[in-house]
């Protein structure tokens, strides 16, 4: 299915009024991330104020700007200047229409903001099942969904560089109590050593965990 997206920006640009993208180029721009940067732009942004309004880092929004360059939809004023945090982002256009074939799946077409602050208490719920009003609404938010997947896509267009880890896991297996919990208390350890609060390396590229271990389904009747 066809759907088309649009930006306007509240200037009177000096190039063409209208600008519409119907080839390639639309996968790039129509990047979640990226198409925020566009809707917040308005008459221009610095790689600072853009990542001030994100929330998101000024390296990882000046990666995007360039990606968004090379498609002709902005351009970057200043990038001689020795300090990238001060290069302006401009529109090539006071529209921009972009057509997509397909629409992004469940969690691929929201982005949160990064919190790059280390919080939280390391740790996870071991034993304590949620009940009542307690009971979470949902083990994945989209939010938090639409984050991974924003990074993950950035990992694979090269945005941290040829040396990086990344693991996927999916796995099922039949447990018992004991089994399930020795597993939950060895992944609650290891997340503890490695992502403790207000800790690990500063120089190094932050990573993210997000771990759902949860019963998902009951024994079959008549099966030992």
């Amino acid at each position: 299915m066809t759907t088309w997206h649009e930006v306007t920006f509240a200037i009177e640009s000096q190039g063409a009024k209208e600008l519409i993208i119907e080839d390639n180029r639309a996968y790039v721009i129509l990047d979640p991330l990226r198409w925020r940067i566009l809707e917040i732009l308005e008459a221009g942004k610095s790689v600072t104020e853009i990542s001030e309004a994100l929330d998101v880092t000024d390296a990882r929004v000046l990666y995007h700007i360039q990606r968004l360059e090379e498609t002709g939809v902005v351009r970057l004023e200043g990038d001689g200047a020795e300090d990238t945090r001060k290069w302006r982002c401009l529109p090539t256009a006071g529209v921009i229409r972009v057509r997509a074939e397909h629409e992004g799946r469940n969690g691929d077409d929201s982005f949160g903001p990064g919190d790059d602050r280390d919080t939280g208490d390391g740790q996870g719920t071991e034993g304590s099942p949620a009940t009542g009003d307690s009971q979470p609404g949902e083990a994945i938010p989209a939010d938090v969904a639409g984050q991974f997947n924003q990074a993950f896509r950035e990992a694979a267009e090269g945005m941290y560089g040829p040396s990086f880890q990344v693991s996927i896991n999916h796995n099922r297996a039949r447990l018992s109590e004991v089994q399930a919990a020795e597993f939950n208390h060895r992944l609650l350890a290891l997340i503890e050593e490695y992502f403790p609060p207000g800790k690990g390396d500063r120089s190094g590229v932050k990573y993210g965990f997000y771990g759902v271990f949860t019963p998902i389904d009951l024994h079959p009747f008549g099966d030992p």
